[in-house]
């Protein structure tokens, strides 16, 4: 009773409110607050253990009291089912967010809170350890962000969050990270490495898309008809063949439009890897036009050198630092096209807003395509953040039905959510939900 009455049961998150009135997953949500409870708790108990025999050993030796705390991780680690280190990393996390986000702590130990989010949110925060007012700031702004969303939302809700709450903290540490790049061969035993590479975001977008468009640009043939993308096959984010063909990186990969040749059986990631290693082994690129885009959205004053404010990728998962966007925009190799939002328009001089033209056709041109995909960041499925440059354009309003080629129509869905889309279970914002009535969804921005 007086748990219940110190930390209240949280309700469902808005985000699932749709699923309220279903007996099954009402029950289920009330198993998963339990379990979150029982874990808070527990990891209270580990603590308060951990902070005792600290305390016993005051005086001792600092060797003899860190193998005392590091026997008080053992055992937390033997009643979890973790290894030493684990437990350590999940004691140190809980006792910091406990100490420095003392609201948030408080939901976790209501059940708001997963163990894995809780875990997220402080390593994500720990850079303003040294900045307790901002630490006030997050944590008011972390309970109401940080239930219902997933680990990755929340990570990039919080990394984009830091740089607004203080810019020169962020560029310090994106100067330190530059110190520590590096690059790390782990080899396993059935045959297979693992190749790390920690460079500048900048960098790693470059390579990123260069690699996934040569991949995906191999073995295409010529469209049978000119209402079909281009020879260089459907942008990333572009509709499908008959809006119903996503993509799908790992899924064997085969083009509707070949016709002749055989048929690529890797996957797409397969292919990624394949080229990837072949252009750092020898430079070989299979002869395949290397051409890519990076999506990011940059405030004016950052690219003339007047705010340091960093720029956003399109997803919203990264942040780079605004000395990295100049140094790219300055490039005289790269073909830069710049889209301005958030002005106030010339109503007399301003071209046509993107996003409200119908287009004749069902494929998006390229600047449609590049608008929706600044507009939704992710596949628009609740908690999915697959990027939507990776994912299709689909007509809410299929094209079939007279649903037109506009932005009002199209938005960003990865495989999976298509398919859920395309079968009745995903409507489309403030679409009709389907006859179980959980599966309604609204249109979202990225976490």
């Amino acid at each position: 009773m007086k748990d219940e009455q110190q930390f209240p049961r949280p309700e469902i998150p808005e985000r699932a409110s749709h699923l309220i009135g279903d007996e099954e997953l009402e029950a289920a949500w009330e198993s998963i607050v339990d379990a979150n409870r029982e874990t808070a708790a527990s990891i209270e108990h580990f603590l308060t253990h951990r902070e005792t025999r600290w305390k016993e050993t005051m005086g001792e030796n600092p060797h003899v009291r860190a193998a005392n705390n590091r026997q008080a991780n053992r055992h937390a680690g033997l009643l979890l089912g973790m290894s030493d280190q684990q437990a350590t990393a999940v004691l140190n996390a809980a006792e910091y967010v406990r100490e420095h986000l003392p609201k948030f702590w408080k939901a976790f130990r209501c059940g708001a809170i997963a163990l894995t989010n809780l875990r997220k949110a402080a390593v994500e925060t720990l850079p303003l350890i040294h900045r307790d007012g901002l630490l006030e700031i997050i944590d008011e702004e972390l309970v109401d962000i940080a239930p219902g969303k997933t680990p990755t939302e929340l990570r990039s809700w919080i990394i984009r969050r830091i740089p607004e709450l203080d810019m020169e903290l962020f560029n310090e540490a994106a100067e330190d990270a530059k110190e520590r790049r590096s690059v790390t061969f782990t080899h396993f035993g059935e045959g297979m490495s693992l190749v790390e590479l920690f460079i500048p975001t900048i960098e790693a977008k470059t390579i990123e898309k260069k690699v996934n468009a040569a991949a995906r640009g191999m073995n295409r043939a010529q469209p049978r008809d000119t209402d079909q993308p281009p020879i260089g096959g459907p942008h990333p984010a572009a509709v499908g063949v008959g809006d119903t063909t996503p993509v799908d990186h790992d899924a064997p990969y085969h083009d509707p439009e070949i016709t002749t040749g055989g048929v690529d059986d890797r996957t797409i990631r397969q292919r990624e890897a394949d080229l990837l290693s072949a252009w750092l082994r020898d430079g070989h690129c299979y002869s395949t036009p290397i051409s890519a885009k990076i999506c990011v959205m940059v405030p004016e004053e950052s690219l003339t050198g007047e705010s340091e404010e960093p720029a956003v990728s399109a997803d919203r998962a990264s942040v780079i630092p605004a000395a990295d966007i100049r140094k790219m925009a300055a490039d005289p190799e790269a073909d830069h096209e710049w889209y301005t939002a958030g002005t106030q328009k010339d109503k007399k001089r301003a071209d046509r807003d993107i996003l409200t033209v119908i287009y004749n056709g069902r494929f998006a041109p390229e600047r449609l395509r590049d608008a929706v995909i600044f507009r939704d960041g992710v596949c628009q499925a609740t908690g999915c953040t697959i990027p939507a440059e990776r994912s299709d354009l689909d007509h809410q309003i299929p094209y079939e039905r007279a649903g037109p080629t506009t932005g009002t129509n199209l938005w960003a869905l990865c495989r999976r959510h298509h398919r859920l889309k395309s079968h009745g279970y995903l409507p489309p914002p403030n679409g009709d939900p389907p006859k179980s009535d959980t599966g309604k969804e609204t249109h979202r921005k990225a976490a």
